[in-house]
């Protein structure tokens, strides 16, 4: 591992371990200045919708090719009225008749949104909007018969394609979201749109011939649901 991997490595986990500390200091300001329990909302999510980038490549068949990726996530959610962290454990995207090569997309991410007009609340159950900021892990997997090395090892029977490889990414990521929020005594529901965007800061491939391979950028737009306790 030369030098420059190295510095680049070690700053991808600076950045990780700056917005953990960050969204916790964070949650201590707004919890003491505006008296905001910490955790007033704890509960499930799930989000359904698409994602787009552009794939730059050595490989002709991918190179510059536009992908539009159609799926959805589960995390769950906790925070207050200001400040709420969502851990999407769980994302699934799945390449879209309109995308010329079959490519699935895998991601986890952890996102801090904020609620600035929170500060000037004065109804429980109203339409909110928020800011989002968040670090990103893709695995983006390749299925095909267009790798020459692989040609010879393909059964062309059978109807599905052959895995090929995986492009690994961390992903900074921001966007705006629409919220409606709804509180019932105990129970809360929060029904919400929003559209992301996202930069990759470090990619990897498990395979040489997809190590001259990147995603541009990309951009998401989801419709979801929270619910779960509100304390």
């Amino acid at each position: 591992m030369n030098i420059k991997t190295r510095i680049k490595e070690k700053g991808i986990d600076a950045i990780i371990v700056l917005f953990i500390f960050l969204t916790a200091g964070i949650y201590s300001c707004a919890a003491q200045g505006q008296s905001f329990r910490p955790f007033k909302y704890m509960g499930f999510e799930g989000t359904f919708g698409a994602r787009s980038f552009k794939i730059n490549s050595s490989i002709t068949q991918l190179n510059q090719m536009a992908v539009l990726g159609q799926g959805g996530t589960l995390g769950l959610v906790f925070g207050n009225d200001i400040l709420r962290t969502k851990v999407r454990a769980a994302g699934f995207y799945y390449s879209s008749s309109s995308t010329p090569r079959t490519i699935d997309l895998f991601e986890s991410e952890a996102l801090l949104n904020f609620y600035p007009l929170e500060y000037f609340r004065r109804y429980e159950n109203a339409l909110d909007i928020y800011l989002i900021g968040g670090v990103g892990i893709d695995n983006i997997k390749f299925y095909g018969h267009y790798l020459s090395e692989d040609t010879q090892k393909v059964n062309y029977s059978t109807n599905d394609e052959p895995y090929l490889g995986k492009l690994s990414q961390i992903n900074l990521t921001g966007g705006l979201g629409l919220e409606y929020q709804l509180t019932i005594n105990d129970d809360f529901v929060h029904l919400f749109a929003e559209a992301k965007y996202g930069r990759a800061l470090h990619s990897s491939a498990d395979r040489v011939a997809f190590e001259n391979t990147s995603i541009k950028d990309f951009s998401s737009i989801n419709i979801g649901v929270s619910f779960g306790i509100c304390r």
